[in-house]
């Protein structure tokens, strides 16, 4: 039986894949994506695979595509469990069950209990607990912000993996190995921080406070970025652009309705869609000139920011 697993890049995603590796003792492939990149990751699942997907949730606009390729994998005799914690919509849970997909969703807790709950992994209780204080922005546990900096500290796949297989054996000891990765990451994560606080500039809608900021592929701190940027300017809303999606934070607004209408999806202060620049644009973020980039993707959202929450400029 060939075994999969689709999962988040975060600490949550790598945990929760950690989880179903320690349960079954064997991978024998192992994908990571973003949530608007799922249908794509799913088209490359062969046939009569036993899948695990884990810490995704639905974007709207790819829904057909993931129901196509579910369909494809358990006809051809495979099995889907999909595991996670963020909002779902009731009719994307019926049509997932009705298709034979053996899904839990609980937002309870984060993609780790979700996985550590349902699936019955054993003496992984601080895997969880660490996890889960980063993704649900608990931070009552000091050993998660190592992880996640660990986690996180290479961009690619393959680093990605190295930490799953690391974090499969977890008992709650953060080693010499962990540490001085985490100090090296530190070293650059306070680069990346005054990098941000100096770049990052602020639109108003209706009096909705909006910061925003272009993030390179290799920053991967985006919920760190988010909350230094709104306490540093007291903005309602954090926007974070990369190349391809967005992300947004809030300590007061329902973020995920934006996203929704965007095309994404998330939780209600952390949320997050693709998007797809036009040819032009695409051309000005590959020769430098990004300001351009960063203006389109901030306008986007404050378009969508008025429509679900009545601002108008």
């Amino acid at each position: 039986m060939r075994r999969v697993l689709i999962t988040h890049t975060d600490l949550d995603g790598v945990a929760s894949g950690a989880l179903i590796l320690k349960k079954f003792g064997h991978l024998d492939r192992v994908y990571f994506t973003q949530p608007h990149n799922l249908h794509v990751r799913l088209a490359g699942v062969p046939n009569g695979s036993t899948v695990y997907i884990t810490d995704i949730g639905v974007n709207k606009t790819s829904f057909d595509k993931i129901k196509e390729n579910v369909k494809r994998v358990l006809g051809s005799g495979g099995e889907v469990f999909w595991f996670d914690h963020h909002v779902w919509e009731e009719s994307w849970v019926k049509e997932l069950i009705e298709l034979g997909v053996s899904l839990y969703v609980d937002r309870s807790t984060c993609s780790a209990g979700v996985v550590y709950k349902y699936l019955g992994v054993e003496a992984s209780e601080e895997l969880v607990r660490a996890a889960c204080s980063v993704d649900l922005w608990l931070m009552n546990d000091w050993r998660g912000n190592f992880l996640s900096r660990y986690v996180g500290y290479v961009g690619g796949a393959s680093w990605k993996e190295k930490a799953l297989r690391k974090l499969a054996g977890f008992d709650g000891t953060i080693d010499s190995e962990i540490s001085d990765v985490v100090e090296k990451a530190i070293t650059k994560e306070l680069k990346i921080y005054e990098k941000a606080l100096k770049k990052a500039k602020i639109r108003e809608c209706g009096g909705v406070k909006v910061v925003y900021y272009l993030k390179d592929q290799e920053e991967h701190l985006t919920s760190y970025i988010a909350n230094i940027l709104l306490s540093r300017y007291g903005a309602d809303i954090a926007v974070i652009c990369r190349r391809g999606s967005i992300s947004l934070r809030s300590r007061t607004f329902d973020v995920r309705e934006v996203a929704l209408s965007m095309g994404g999806g998330g939780h209600p202060r952390a949320a997050g869609a693709s998007l797809k620049p036009d040819l032009v644009r695409r051309i000005m973020y590959f020769l430098g000139l990004r300001s351009f980039y960063t203006e389109w993707c901030v306008n986007k959202v404050l378009k969508h920011l008025t429509s679900t929450q009545a601002c108008s400029d």
